[in-house]
């Protein structure tokens, strides 16, 4: 009998913990998985990179995970406080960790679907929603394992190109170990820059690797203004009308929606494609 009473009331204690908890998360892809696991109430403050879900509009907002500020943090009286691990600057962590802040540090990079799971066992655990954070990474894993069964039939994949913020009159191009090259592998595309991260293009380079398809986000100016970038008029993604347009928080972000946008993407790069 005492120890049923006792197991009823650290239950009650620890549910009553949690309710009192005062998260705030300061990463974009981190404040995502939050929300994911159910436990969005206890979101108190976000960075200026956590634009969903909506929600997180209201909260206030601490500015970036690159200046951290330990006032900013501090007024909002969290009682743990989640970001990466390049979070700066680390004194700010030190700091909060020293006047009584549980501070929970993740990696950043590399940006892939198993560092992804990682992360979302780690913030599982820190919140205490260890099944919740099973569950949420198998379903995201059987979605992307679906995905690449049907990757695996095609026999020529698509020539893809990512541009972030088309219409300066240059484009930046997403290269290799960027977050958007990544999506675009698993959805199923050949992204045809070979550069490191971003750069700049001129028309020569466009015109030479010839995408089949051309990726913007949602957020960028419109298609009309994709006509003044050099080179672009001369590739068959323009040529064929090919211009995928998805939210920049799904290509910009390996977060707990990467799904959403391989899914998302592999339709449209193989629309006529049928399991």
């Amino acid at each position: 009998m005492k120890t049923l009473f006792l197991s009823l009331w650290l239950s009650f204690v620890c549910g009553l913990a949690h309710a009192q908890e005062r998260v705030v998360v300061i990463g974009g892809s981190l404040t995502e998985i939050v929300y994911a696991l159910g436990a969005g109430e206890r979101v108190v403050g976000v960075d200026e990179t956590s634009l969903y879900p909506p929600p997180t509009e209201a909260l206030p907002h601490v500015g970036i995970w690159k200046q951290l500020s330990v006032e900013s943090v501090l007024s909002l009286r969290p009682t743990l406080l989640i970001t990466w691990q390049d979070a700066e600057p680390r004194q700010a962590l030190d700091t909060l960790a020293g006047l009584g802040v549980r501070v929970v540090t993740l990696p950043r990079t590399p940006a892939t679907p198993d560092r992804l799971l990682e992360n979302i066992r780690t913030v599982a655990e820190a919140l205490a929603l260890r099944p919740r954070g099973e569950a949420l990474a198998a379903d995201i894993e059987q979605r992307l394992a679906q995905v690449a069964q049907r990757i695996a039939t095609v026999k020529t994949p698509v020539r893809v190109l990512f541009l972030l913020a088309p219409g300066g009159g240059s484009a930046q191009v997403a290269g290799t170990e960027s977050v958007a090259d990544g999506i675009l592998r698993l959805a199923g595309g050949h992204n045809v820059a070979s550069q490191k991260q971003y750069a700049s293009w001129g028309g020569e380079a466009m015109i030479a690797a010839d995408p089949q398809v051309i990726v913007v986000t949602q957020q960028s100016p419109q298609t009309a203004a994709l006509d003044s970038l050099p080179g672009i008029r001369h590739t068959s993604a323009w040529r064929n009308g090919r211009i995928v347009s998805i939210d920049q928080a799904l290509i910009l972000g390996m977060g707990p929606r990467v799904a959403d946008a391989v899914e998302q993407l592999n339709q449209r790069f193989y629309p006529t494609f049928r399991d």
